[in-house]
């Protein structure tokens, strides 16, 4: 089967955004949703009931599969052609859906919370439910920390036009803009990935100015979707009696504020020893210091590119050496065009997997440009497609997976690829670039992800006395990145809060420290692999299975033996990605 750069999506409605199967599946299932809406309150749980129960609660998870389905594909549409206006006014429509879902999910779970604890013990324990029982009792917890059912609907009602609105408005006014640069159109996700990777430095920096002068031209409207997203926030906080803005997104990753704490406190304490990388990095480049579009640049006599053809087999072909189950789902995905990888202007920024659960695949979508950091971001997603690839099989409930842990996949995968790189290579040169992307990996996990968490820490506090202007936001923003820099850098980007996406992301607030934990927990969770070789397998796969089922301290409990409240095991993984600074400063002073 041949190699393909972009992916296919006919197979699963055929026709695009004018499919009229997809028109017919949301129309199935806008009636299916309806129809539950306006059945009759379930009686009180007992053992009468209880098949009633169980039936309701089984359509409640189809109903989220079939939406899944549809919002994946959308969001791929939208993806690969961010002015298709019809695949925008569908997602707007399967929003309104999610909300209705919404909607039910209170309504039931307000249930939950009121039944006799022995009967629902006995509901999620003796059923056909006993397989997503963790998963309905995190259900039943929540609904006892929120407000009445009917003000939880009118919220998550009020959302659609509202809270999500303004990300919806940040996605297509990001997308739009598009400058000149070299003297041909580009996109602003384009222009970023030519001041993170490009080898030329003054390149880099004309496409950073040049990036800067675009968002400083957008930045009032992304200055207002992003007080009004959090304005938003904090008044259902307040009326939720909910503590802190770290509440929920602690609850959605499952973990503790002593686990973040511990983490955040180990990486403060350590990430100081990048300064030593930045220092021989900024002497290859003949500055005194880095300037922000210079930390994820290349190292070294860059010249190589890979073809997408090379990427792809490079990356099958590395894991295929570790573990040959990954490595044939990757090759797998590959063949069967999953992914979206072309390099054109009308795409949105970024990369992301997303599941298909109902044709139990995935997709993947990035902007591949022949460079090393662009293999390593295939590596990446691919690693988060056999995540889900490895849950396929799971009943929907029990496939719901949090940030915190969905990157334990995709960045094991990295690994096994930079490692193969390294290996591979006899030149120093080579070695150096290749050294040089593990440090990016290591300055953008401790660093950057730290900065985004500060900065939104700092306006939450302010947003809840006011709203921030431009200038506040910018301000906030560079305090957070010199902090976080440990005052390391030459110039900063003081406008990232308006360029980063993920500060728009409605559905998962604070969506910067799973990335961190992610990162340091897939290095612990790698070097048990290479310490146990292919006996490690089975256990690695059964870890990512439990990855639904479990908070993520039993997780690490069960299968890593850590105690994450911990710093113990954030040492060890910090160190263990720190340890390649020191070898870096030794090559770079011997090819200076």
């Amino acid at each position: 089967m041949s190699i393909n750069v972009n992916w296919d999506l006919d197979s699963i409605f055929e026709g695009g955004s004018q499919s009229s199967a997809l028109a017919d599946f949301l129309a199935r299932l806008t009636t299916d949703l309806d129809t539950l809406a306006a059945a009759d309150r379930l009686a009180p749980l007992t053992d009468e009931s209880q098949s009633a129960w169980v039936a309701a609660i089984q359509t409640l998870f189809d109903l989220g599969a079939r939406l899944n389905q549809a919002s994946s594909f959308i969001g791929c549409l939208v993806s690969q052609n961010v002015k298709d206006e019809k695949a925008l006014q569908l997602m707007g429509q399967t929003e309104q859906l999610g909300a209705k879902l919404g909607a039910l999910w209170t309504r039931f779970q307000a249930a939950f919370a009121e039944q006799d604890d022995t009967d629902w013990t006995n509901l999620v324990t003796q059923t056909d439910l006993h397989n997503v029982t963790f998963y309905l009792n995190k259900s039943r917890e929540l609904a006892r920390q929120k407000m009445a059912p009917e003000l939880e609907t009118l919220a998550n009602d009020l959302a659609t036009d509202g809270y999500h609105a303004w990300g919806r408005l940040y996605d297509i006014i990001s997308g739009d803009k598009e400058v000149e640069f070299e003297g041909k159109p580009t996109s602003l996700g384009q222009l970023q990935s030519r001041f993170y990777d490009d080898p030329d430095r003054s390149v880099r920096q004309a496409a950073f100015e040049l990036f800067e002068q675009s968002w400083a031209g957008l930045a009032k409207t992304c200055a207002l979707a992003l007080n009004f997203q959090a304005g938003f926030r904090l008044a259902l906080y307040k009326h939720r009696d909910w503590p802190s803005v770290l509440h929920e997104p602690l609850l959605n990753n499952r973990f503790s504020a002593e686990t973040l704490e511990a983490m955040w406190s180990v990486v403060d304490a350590k990430s100081a020893k990048l300064l030593d990388y930045f220092n021989a990095k900024a002497k290859l480049f003949g500055v005194d210091k880095l300037a922000w579009f210079d930390v994820d640049a290349p190292i070294g006599q860059v010249t190589k590119t890979f073809t997408y053809q090379e990427a792809s087999d490079f990356v099958v072909d590395s894991i295929n050496t570790f573990d040959s189950d990954i490595a044939g789902y990757c090759r797998m995905a590959i063949d069967n065009h999953w992914i979206e990888a072309e390099d054109r202007s009308g795409k949105r920024a970024g990369a992301y997997c997303t599941s298909l659960p109902l044709s139990k695949e995935s997709r993947i979508f990035m902007t591949y440009n022949g460079s090393y950091n662009g293999m390593l971001t295939l590596a990446h997603e691919l690693g988060h497609g056999y995540h889900s690839w490895a849950m396929r099989d799971l009943p929907y409930g029990a496939r719901r997976y949090t940030m915190s842990v969905a990157e334990t996949a995709s960045t094991f995968n990295e690994m096994v690829v930079r490692n193969a790189s390294y290996t591979a290579s006899r030149d120093d040169q080579d070695r150096l670039s290749i050294l040089g992307t593990k440090l990016n990996d290591a300055a953008a996990f401790l660093m950057n992800i730290r900065a985004r968490f500060l900065f939104e820490q700092a306006f939450f506090e302010q947003r809840a006395k006011t709203q921030l202007s431009v200038d506040d936001l910018n301000e906030l923003m560079l305090s957070a990145q010199k902090t976080a820099y440990k005052d390391g850098l030459a110039v900063y980007h003081p406008l990232f809060w308006a360029s980063k996406l993920h500060f728009y992301l409605t559905y998962a607030p604070f969506y910067n420290f799973p990335y961190t934990f992610g990162f340091l927990f897939s290095n612990g969770v790698y070097a048990q692999a290479v310490a146990e070789g292919p006996a490690f397998h089975d256990r690695y796969v059964a870890l990512l299975r439990d990855t639904g089922s479990m908070d993520t301290e039993d997780l690490a409990q069960k299968h890593l033996g850590v105690d994450l409240t911990q710093p113990a095991f954030w040492e060890t993984a910090a160190d263990r990605v720190l340890a390649d600074v020191d070898e870096f400063v030794a090559l770079a002073e011997k090819v200076s």
